[in-house]
């Protein structure tokens, strides 16, 4: 009996300390790995944003000192929670950069607005395109539609609430939610295309928002209880040991730099791309069809406008060509864009002329345009604004001919 018992005692002490090395030797790997990584982090700086070295900016400067904010707000907690839309932007006051107490960039307006009660009130909506992304406050789309309209018209106040990602449905949400605060415009402006595309892309479903795995995944976690087994997989996979051997097994499987869409559990996916294309399209003229009810019933016009990527302007310069290369990119997705833009051009014709597919109007281009596959500067924001406006101001004199287009500076 005590020969069992001692045997016993040998065993489990022999077992502890097993263990014991064996946590102390991964403790160490995990310590000696996260050191070489922190190392190599070191010796290799940040890269600086590739896109303030684009060519349609004239200011090297000032794009340096630009997108250094821009990295500010992209690289920190800038974001907060925004019932029915999901997020919204953080209140910041900068050189470049403002976003007021609501989450929305600011828009420069004409100063004769002041003590004015005549005025015209725009809502554009949009994607980080629209907020401005590539632009200071007063070159960013709204604000550059605002001073081309007070011009040639009368004062226009226009709000911008394009938000990073948004699709056109956050768009249509976004707009539903004002009217029912009573905050009713006398005209609104949708420019999407970008995220709708990317997102069906990404999950292969149209219309649904940026990320929504994440929202499926993390629903529930804190009613479930699950919110320490999610924080403990969350820990698991960013140890230093995980990433090595994660990199190491994606080589081996040739899995480095593939992309594969990752579907919602819960919600039906088209792996057909022809089909999925249809979707995107479809879905996104369903939105229109929705807005134009709403602008109908509360007696404001609107305008839909499908928007230009880089993959489609045939005069690239070198760096809108080393660009593509630079920004995030995914094997296929080059060719997604361009079969979805191809299908909803041939939908372009059918009879909705609150519609305008402006995404060929960089195509012959030959100046500068695009910091990256899809923002612009100065000059892009400035072409795009002056279409709107030139069809913002026939509707308001009833004239339904065919616009000039504005000539790029």
């Amino acid at each position: 009996m005590m020969e069992t018992l001692k045997r016993t005692f040998r065993f489990i002490r022999d077992a502890w300390l097993i263990l014991g090395i064996s946590l102390i030797m991964l403790l160490a790997i995990e310590l000696g790995l996260s050191l070489i990584f922190k190392a190599r982090a070191m010796m290799r700086p940040p890269a600086a944003n590739f896109r303030q070295d684009a060519d349609t900016y004239d200011d090297r400067t000032w794009a340096r000192n630009y997108y250094s904010e821009i990295d500010d707000i992209e690289q920190n907690r800038s974001l907060r929670w925004k019932p029915y839309v999901y997020w919204r932007r953080l209140p910041r006051t900068g050189q470049y950069i403002n976003i007021d107490g609501d989450g929305l960039r600011k828009t420069v307006n004409p100063a004769s607005l002041n003590g004015k009660a005549e005025r015209e009130r725009i809502f554009v909506f949009g994607g980080s395109t629209v907020w401005g992304l590539g632009s200071a406050d007063d070159e960013t789309i709204p604000s550059l539609l605002s001073g081309i309209i007070s011009d040639r018209a009368q004062p226009a106040e226009v709000v911008n609430y394009g938000q990073y990602a948004y699709v056109s449905t956050q768009g249509v949400i976004e707009l539903m939610r004002q009217l029912q605060k009573g905050n009713i415009p006398d005209a609104v402006i949708f420019y999407d295309g970008v995220n709708d595309t990317f997102n069906a892309f990404q999950t292969n479903t149209p219309g649904l928002t940026h990320n929504e795995m994440n929202r499926e995944l993390e629903y529930g976690l804190l009613d479930k209880g699950d919110i320490y087994g999610y924080a403990s997989k969350s820990l698991i996979r960013s140890l230093s040991i995980t990433r090595l051997f994660g990199g190491m097994l994606g080589r081996l499987r040739g899995e480095e730099g593939q992309f594969k869409p990752v579907s919602l559990k819960y919600e039906p996916s088209i792996d057909d791309r022809n089909r999925l294309v249809d979707a995107v399209v479809e879905t996104y003229f369903n939105n229109i069809k929705m807005v134009k009810s709403l602008a109908d019933s509360h007696g404001f016009s609107a305008q839909f406008y499908w928007q230009p990527v880089i993959f489609s302007k045939k005069r690239l310069t070198e760096y809108e060509r080393e660009s593509i290369e630079k920004d995030f990119y995914f094997p296929g997705m080059k060719e997604f864009y361009l079969d979805t833009w191809a299908k909803l051009r041939g939908r372009s014709g059918e009879g909705v002329p609150e519609f305008h597919d402006i995404s060929s109007i960089f195509d012959e281009t030959e100046k500068p345009i695009f910091v990256d596959f899809n923002h612009m500067g100065r000059k892009g924001n400035l072409k795009i604004a002056e279409r709107m406006a030139l069809d913002y101001l026939g509707i308001k004199t009833k004239n339904k001919g065919p616009v000039a287009e504005a000539p790029i500076e």
